[in-house]
């Protein structure tokens, strides 16, 4: 499918990046205010699936990008931007509709994506459905170092994995495995005797800290000890939680720690047979708008 031209704009193709793309889709993401969505995140997604990483070209000059990742059975869309001049034109109608026809290829049966307000509408034309918010919490946590909580090693790698499995419901090791080489102080594992019963993720830039993913199984009686010793990096900057409205839990315990949900928060949406990745209650926070 990649390089073809759509039918209702013939001017407009859409293919795979290649790796002089990446620094288009980086201005992309910074022109959106997205600071966590950087070179290096965009990087991640190109060395994970490079057809998935799509961009749109109208007269042979770049026009917009959408990142399609494939979860087996499951997609998820993120990073659909419009260059604000070609926007109003159908650019993003066709990169949405190219991601989810490559995803659909590959064999996902079901396609979500964390839509802003503003692209909900877009969103419904192309057969997706709220599922629920995808709140935006920030605030404040002092940092605590947990009884039972430590830095996560290459070797929690295996169990880390096959917990994330377990709980959002797909495998995500790629980038389970970049998260921990890129920030490895910002990523932690719970341990009970010799098991791992949950991890926290993160990243961060010069003065901001986003937390997740945060899974923990079922038995944890202090998830919060996690967040707790991720708080521990963060010194005096905010952090941001992505937190499914889905699971209530997560969501009152950030509020208890005084963490406001912003108004802006994105819709998780899906198009297909099923509503449920992310969707257990071990799954606290998302690793990203742009991957679930």
């Amino acid at each position: 499918m990649s390089g073809k031209p759509t039918g209702k704009l013939p001017s407009l193709s859409i293919r795979g990046m290649r790796v002089k793309d990446i620094g288009f889709a980086a201005r992309c993401t910074a022109g959106e205010g997205w600071g966590s969505e950087n070179r290096a995140t965009l990087e991640g997604f190109f060395l994970n699936d490079p057809e998935g990483c799509l961009l749109a070209e109208e007269a042979g000059q770049p026009a917009g990008i959408c990142i399609a990742t494939f979860y087996g059975t499951s997609g998820f869309i993120g990073e659909l931007i419009v260059h604000p001049e070609k926007r109003g034109r159908g650019v993003g109608a066709a990169l949405l509709n190219h991601a989810m026809l490559y995803l659909k290829a590959r064999g996902a049966e079901t396609i979500y994506l964390d839509g802003v307000v503003k692209a909900v509408q877009l969103y419904e034309r192309n057969r997706f459905h709220k599922v629920c918010r995808s709140w935006r919490y920030s605030g404040h946590l002092a940092g605590k170092p947990g009884s039972h909580v430590r830095r996560k090693a290459e070797s929690d790698l295996e169990q880390v994995i096959a917990l994330d499995r377990f709980s959002f419901g797909a495998d995500r090791g790629f980038f389970l495995r970049r998260r921990l080489i890129q920030f490895p102080e910002l990523s932690y594992v719970l341990q009970e005797g010799d098991r791992v019963s949950g991890y926290i993720s993160g990243r961060s830039g010069k003065d901001w800290v986003s937390a997740g993913p945060w899974v923990v199984e079922g038995t944890v009686e202090s998830p919060v000890e996690l967040l707790q010793a991720f708080a521990l990096e963060a010194g005096d900057r905010p952090i941001s939680i992505g937190i499914l409205g889905a699971n209530q839990l997560a969501c009152d315990l950030v509020g208890s720690l005084g963490f406001t949900p912003r108004a802006d928060s994105p819709c998780r949406m899906a198009s297909g047979r099923s509503d449920d990745l992310g969707a257990s209650p071990k799954f606290f926070a998302v690793g990203s708008a742009a991957k679930g």
